[in-house]
């Protein structure tokens, strides 16, 4: 939340975060599969293994706690701050995660964009939340995947592409701009990059450090 708090404060328009299942069904925001990283390795449990009432006694340090998507999305909406739910269902599921995401949403009337690597769960997500806009992410590392990914993604699957920075190089963004898809871009942190990929067509960019970016970005643009 501390994070969250800072991006709003630097300008930024929307954050971008990871929602995964814990163990007592509820959608929280944690990136890591296991509490081991932010634990210093004293907890190394799966998420998906904790319920919700143990999660939020876990000081993962300077009295950080993680918090329900459900509390996120009420800080947004407070906030006038978009969301990007990047959605991970490693140990719970695809359907069992869309369907407690899409609860989740229909009582939190924030502006939100579902995100995922899967294809097959953002599938799951347009039949249980139609109505909530989906992006496709893709990284460099899908030395094959990615690349058939991009090449075939299209609404109504997903009105979104998000490129990892580091895959798209020089490449020119308008095919996928002429499938009528939006353009994200992860993680740019310089800010002549940044310029450069919104010259070019990107209509988001993911980054550490919005303050900085958005200093750079012509106003209309941002």
């Amino acid at each position: 939340m501390q994070a969250f708090d800072r991006a709003r404060a630097e300008g930024a328009r929307a954050i971008e975060l990871d929602a995964r299942l814990c163990a007592s069904g509820e959608p929280v925001v944690f990136h890591d599969e296991t509490l081991s990283r932010m634990t210093g390795g004293s907890d190394a449990r799966a998420l998906v293994a904790v319920g919700f009432r143990d999660l939020a006694q876990i000081d993962l340090g300077g009295g950080a706690r993680v918090p329900l998507l459900a509390e996120v999305l009420a800080w947004a909406r407070a906030k006038d701050t978009g969301v990007n739910v990047e959605l991970k269902s490693e140990g719970s599921g695809r359907w069992a995660l869309a369907q407690a995401t899409s609860r989740v949403l229909r009582g939190a009337h924030a502006d939100v964009l579902v995100s995922s690597f899967d294809p097959l769960l953002l599938a799951c997500m347009g039949l249980s939340a139609p109505r909530v806009p989906r992006a496709c992410l893709t990284h460099a590392a899908e030395r094959w995947l990615g690349p058939v990914v991009q090449n075939v993604v299209r609404p109504p699957l997903a009105s979104a592409l998000h490129l990892e920075a580091s895959s798209i190089g020089d490449a020119t963004l308008a095919p996928y701009l002429r499938r009528g898809l939006r353009i994200g871009v992860w993680t740019v942190n310089d800010p002549l990059q940044a310029l450069d990929l919104v010259r070019r067509g990107a209509a988001s960019i993911i980054t550490d450090a919005p303050g900085v970016l958005l200093a750079a970005l012509p106003p209309a643009r941002t």
